[in-house]
């Protein structure tokens, strides 16, 4: 799996000679580099083509982690020529547990072995899960959350999924399920945990008396968790029922007779 650390470092020391493109499984830009590097020369001792590389890692810097790895980790990564990696490459990766989707210390890795079958299903889950990410930044999260459902149906330990229909459920207060899918996000090698602390989308869960001990039980679930998120609700719901019952009650007005 490429680091993004390891990209950013090779890009502000060695990036006038293409090192980062290299190592980002980008050979055909890096000889550009080098070739830049021979014919502009140095100005002030310095090459110039050192600026596109700290430009590169300023880039590399400001970018998502997913988004990182969506590009340079994933399965479905292509080369900025439009090349698919070669099946000998995949199968590297995938003996190695290297697959973005899957934790690198993970057993899961030997369900995955390059299968013509488990291609198309990865393909169709991806492509159901930016369908998903669309609609979730249209604010569209009921689309959202059934588009993640029928790419978790595909592929089940997708913890990015687990995430983003975590994310997407609790922004429709669905406080269960985004638990749930939190813990089935951290079951399957998710490791942001930052994201789960400062995700925007998650704040409705995040003020939840669970959530405390649901992040210092590591971000799983267990049965007391899930006993007390259950009494939670319940309290909640019968909360709402009596604020639904007091908004609609009808004062009774007495009439006084002259």
């Amino acid at each position: 799996m490429k680091k993004k650390f390891v990209a950013i470092l090779l890009a502000v020391v060695a990036g006038g000679f293409g090192a980062h493109k290299f190592y980002l499984r980008q050979p055909e830009l890096g000889i550009s580099y080098i070739a830049l590097f021979i014919w502009l020369g140095r100005f002030a001792g310095m090459p110039l083509t050192a600026f596109l590389g700290w430009y590169d890692a300023y880039k590399l810097l400001t970018m998502d982690n997913a988004e990182f790895d969506r590009r340079y980790n994933s399965y479905f990564f292509r080369d900025r020529f439009g090349r698919r990696l070669e099946k000998s490459k995949e199968r590297t990766i995938n003996r190695g547990g290297r697959y973005i989707m899957i934790d690198d210390e993970s057993p899961k890795s030997t369900r995955n072995y390059p299968t013509v079958m488990n291609f198309k299903k990865r393909k169709e889950a991806e492509n159901l899960k930016q369908s998903g990410i669309k609609k979730f930044k249209d604010f569209d999260t009921k689309g959202a959350i059934a588009d993640f459902n029928l790419a978790l149906e595909t592929s089940p330990d997708d913890f990015a999924i687990h995430f983003n229909i975590a994310c997407a459920y609790s922004l429709e207060e669905k406080a269960k399920e985004a638990f749930t899918h939190l813990d089935l996000a951290v079951a399957n090698g998710f490791k942001a945990y930052e994201k789960i602390l400062n995700h925007e989308a998650l704040a409705y869960i995040r003020v939840l008396s669970v959530f405390e001990g649901f992040k210092k039980n590591q971000f799983r679930l267990n049965e007391q968790l899930k006993m007390q998120l259950q009494n939670s609700l319940q309290e909640e719901q019968v909360k709402q029922e009596e604020q639904f019952v007091l908004a609609n009650k009808v004062p009774i007005e007495l009439i006084k007779d002259k």
